[in-house]
């Protein structure tokens, strides 16, 4: 799919974004936006940007988008399929 967005000249210079860079700008946007949202897991963004670990992580932290921090009940289904203790 290709979408179309027209983003004005004085906004573009405003924001200090060189036109032929926008498009990526506002694809990272779009799946980072999705990814806070619960929609994407991380690995799925950086998969889809083809970025790696490193530098999907550096987006994030640009992006401001919390590192996942799991509840009580998360930690116990995952610790569940850990191999127990000999």
């Amino acid at each position: 799919m290709e979408i179309t967005l027209q983003i004005p000249e004085p906004i573009a210079r405003y924001l200090g974004y060189a036109p032929e860079t926008l498009p990526r700008r506002a694809l990272e946007a779009l799946l980072v936006d999705e990814c806070s949202r619960g929609r994407l897991s991380r690995g799925k963004v950086a998969e889809l940007l083809g970025l790696s670990f490193h530098e999907a992580e550096e987006l994030f932290h640009q992006s401001r988008v919390p590192y996942p921090i799991k509840s009580s009940a998360e930690d116990l289904l995952d610790n569940a399929s850990l191999p127990s203790a000999l």
